[in-house]
């Protein structure tokens, strides 16, 4: 996973997956228009990439997202499983210009095409998604400037060379913070501050909790990052008075 929009470490993971005969799928919910050495996310050696475009993401469709391959076959078997287990494109048959009404269901398979109207909005904002990125990362260099010497961790650097989507600005409190983590949170929706945080760790969950008997003792370096892990704003249209006045609100929340 890119997390947060920073590209993995790509080189290595596909080495390791090359010396063990690995498939790997990348998740790039996070990670448009993500560059690692140069090269865009969904352009790497991967087996699979997948991208989200839900509401809150880089560029949207209001819902849906996009399968990049190179492998023929694996492409094919998502065409397939994506129109009911169809052995046609079912646009192909209202599309043909010879009669083609004939199809059969070849495989188990559900409706996870994008809309026509989703898929019209998804090409406009992809003409935008560079300039989606400059946005963002303006934003990000702002908190950067304006955070340090506060007790937080920041986002890791971004190697020379990469490009960082910047789809989440999170930030871990530090130990030594006057405030814990819920109640910077608490300070920042007192001043109107909305907030989130990315991610709730599976072993917390009731469902996967209850059943497999998860412990957080079992899972020390997620849990403490969970507990001490929120995402600033950070968005598109995200002016210079909101910045400022997230940077005021941590500001006194955390300097005590």
């Amino acid at each position: 996973m890119h997390y947060g929009g920073l590209a993995a470490d790509m080189p290595r993971i596909l080495e390791l997956a090359r010396r063990h005969g690995l498939k790997v799928v990348e998740d790039a919910a996070h990670a448009l228009p993500t560059r690692i050495g140069g090269r865009l996310v969904g352009t790497l050696d991967s087996d699979a990439t997948v991208f989200s475009f839900y509401a809150n993401k880089t560029i949207t469709t209001g819902e849906g997202g996009m399968l990049v391959t190179r492998d023929p076959a694996l492409a094919q078997r998502a065409r397939v499983m994506r129109l009911h287990g169809m052995s046609r494109d079912a646009f192909d048959r209202f599309t043909a210009k010879v009669p083609s009404w004939y199809y059969e269901i070849v495989a188990p398979g559900f409706k996870y095409n994008l809309t026509d109207l989703a898929a019209a909005m998804g090409i406009h904002q992809l003409k935008r998604a560079q300039r989606f990125q400059q946005q963002r990362q303006a934003i990000a260099e702002r908190y950067h400037a304006g955070l340090s010497g506060l007790p937080l961790v920041l986002p890791a650097p971004v190697p020379q060379g990469d490009l960082h989507a910047w789809h989440l600005y999170a930030v871990r409190v530090a130990a030594d913070a006057p405030v814990s983590r819920d109640q910077l949170i608490d300070a920042l929706f007192a001043a109107r501050i909305g907030c989130s945080v990315h991610y709730i760790p599976l072993h917390q969950h009731p469902y996967w909790r209850d059943r497999y008997g998860l412990r957080a003792q079992d899972f020390p370096h997620s849990q403490a990052a969970y507990e001490r892990m929120l995402s600033l704003p950070i968005y598109t249209r995200m002016d210079d008075a909101a910045v400022e006045r997230v940077l005021a609100a941590l500001h006194a929340a955390l300097r005590g």
